[in-house]
Formats: C-alpha cells, sequence, structure tokens
C-alpha cells in the first residue's frame, strides 16, 4: 500500500526520508570504524621485506669495425708457396712430389697433405726461419693491404693452413715493424725433431672448425671468418688461392681470389662472386673505400 511522504510524492511502506538518512548516516559511520580499524593494523604490519633482484653481469655488445680482411699466406701474401719450398729443399723434391700426387688423386684432404710434405724434414726451427725468411717475397700490395687495415683500424688475419713458425719468420723480415704488429696469425705449429720422424705438425683450431661443420682443413679458415664477425666485423673480406681457402670463400662477404688458381676455378664452378688479383692493390683500395 502506498502513502504520501511529506514531498507528496507515493513511498513504500517502511520507508520514509527519515529512515533513510538514518540508515545511510549508520552505514558511513559503520565504513568509517572498519576503515579505521584496518587502518590501524596496517599501520602496526611489518612492511614485507624486498629481496633484492640480483645483478646479472652482461657481456658488453662488441665494438662495431665495418670491415676485417683474412688473409692466405702461401701463395696470397707470398709470391711463392712457402711450405712447399720448404718440403722440396729439407725434405726434398720426390718426397715432395709424390705427396702433391695423392693430393691430386684426391687420397689425402688438407690436413693429409700438409701433415705428408713435412714428413721426411729433419731441421730444425732456425734452419726452418731462416730459410723461409730468405726465400720468400711479400705479394706486392700486401704491404699497403695491411696499412689500409691499419689506418681505419679494421683487423687483418693471416689464416694459414702452413706452419706458425715460418709465417712468423716471413713478416718479421719483411714488413715495417708497424704494419707486423697489426698483422694477427692463425696457423698450424710445427713440432721439431731430430729423429727419423721428421717434422709433425699440431692442429690448434681442429675441434673449432670440427665444431663448426668442417672436418677436411684441420684448420679451418671459417673459424676466423666467425671470430671476426663476433667481434663486431660488419663485412669480411677473404682472400686467397687454394684448395684449404675453399671454406674461406663460402663464409667471407666478399672474395679476392688469385687469378689462375684453383680457388678462382672453385669459385667460377661454384657461382661465388670473387675478384681476380694478381697484386692486392685493389684489395688495399677496397678496404680503405670501405663505407
Amino acid at each position: 500500500m502506498k502513502s504520501a511522504g511529506r514531498s507528496g510524492r507515493p513511498r513504500e511502506r517502511g520507508f520514509d526520508d527519515e529512515g533513510l538518512v538514518v540508515e545511510c548516516a549508520t552505514v558511513t559511520s559503520m565504513c568509517r570504524r572498519v576503515c579505521g580499524i584496518l587502518g590501524a593494523r596496517l599501520a602496526r604490519a611489518r612492511p614485507p621485506r624486498l629481496r633484492a633482484r640480483p645483478v646479472i653481469a652482461r657481456k658488453p655488445a662488441p665494438a662495431s669495425v665495418a670491415v676485417a680482411v683474412v688473409c692466405d699466406f702461401d701463395g696470397t701474401a707470398t709470391v711463392l708457396d712457402i711450405g712447399d719450398e720448404i718440403s722440396k729443399h729439407f725434405g726434398g723434391l720426390p718426397q715432395w712430389e709424390a705427396e702433391s700426387a695423392r693430393f691430386r688423386r684426391g687420397e689425402l684432404d688438407t690436413r693429409g697433405i700438409i701433415e705428408a710434405i713435412y714428413a721426411r724434414v729433419t731441421a730444425n726451427e732456425a734452419e726452418i726461419r731462416a730459410f723461409a725468411a730468405e726465400r720468400a717475397r711479400l705479394r706486392p700490395g700486401f704491404a699497403e693491404l695491411v696499412a689500409a687495415c691499419r689506418d681505419r683500424g679494421a683487423p687483418f688475419l693471416v689464416a694459414s693452413g702452413g706452419l706458425r713458425q715460418y709465417i712468423e719468420a716471413v713478416l718479421d723480415a719483411h714488413l715495417e715493424p708497424a704494419l707486423r704488429a697489426h698483422v694477427q696469425v692463425r696457423a698450424n705449429e710445427a713440432r721439431f725433431s731430430s729423429g727419423a720422424g721428421g717434422l709433425r705438425v699440431a692442429f690448434p683450431g681442429e675441434a673449432t672448425s670440427r665444431e663448426l661443420g668442417c672436418s677436411t682443413c684441420g684448420s679451418c679458415k671459417r673459424v676466423a671468418v666467425r671470430d671476426l664477425r663476433e667481434a663486431g666485423a660488419v663485412q669480411v673480406i677473404g682472400l686467397g688461392d687454394g684448395f684449404a681457402d675453399r671454406c674461406l670463400a663460402q663464409f667471407a662477404d666478399r672474395v679476392f681470389a688469385r687469378t689462375g688458381s684453383y680457388l678462382q676455378r672453385h669459385c667460377e664452378a661454384s657461382r661465388i662472386a670473387h675478384t681476380p688479383f694478381e697484386t692486392l692493390h685493389a684489395a688495399a683500395e677496397a678496404v680503405a673505400a670501405y663505407r
């Protein structure tokens, strides 16, 4: 049943304006009391102990370098293949010819031929170094190529299937110290013996080469390309001439292949873009001009 309130509007039984005001005031009072109790409890409560997040040391990103060079040594940095010259001189021409023929027939891989041509070499390290320094001639443009890399802060790696000892002897003898200091050498290691066993070869890069998918080279040049990229190189230029430079040509961004060499024929057959060279002046200009 509806009745009229003071305002003259009808209202439901059990409610009136005064009662509604009373109820609202009661609810408001109760809310204030509850909020007061909760506020007091929160004030007395001990704040939660925050655990500090562990600080993870992040490896800084490598500084980017525009270009880097990986250069083969025998027949590329030099006019002659000094490893072959050492084998012929100290191990005998028949030994070198026989093992080279086996390699051409496919009976030896890159690692196998490197081991085989030194098997009868019994000279000591001093003799090998002196012979290499005297016999070698750097290819025209090699010093200019190193200088172009040095001047723009571009890494320069000599990556070779030859032996570190004779490579360093040649570079020490034929490059001025300021340029020599800019050249890093990655090569195999000679283990000298005066016994009948001859010179033995160790392959320091073999494990990493296999990890990256090469079981042929012994010390594969793709490792040098990978390392330069990880160090921040945007473009890697590869220069070579031989069978052991196939992986370099496959993974480098730009390839220079010596005119008439095995590598040039391989690049042509495999449709790998490359620049033929007889001197290294064009490679030096490419490094200087790269942007």
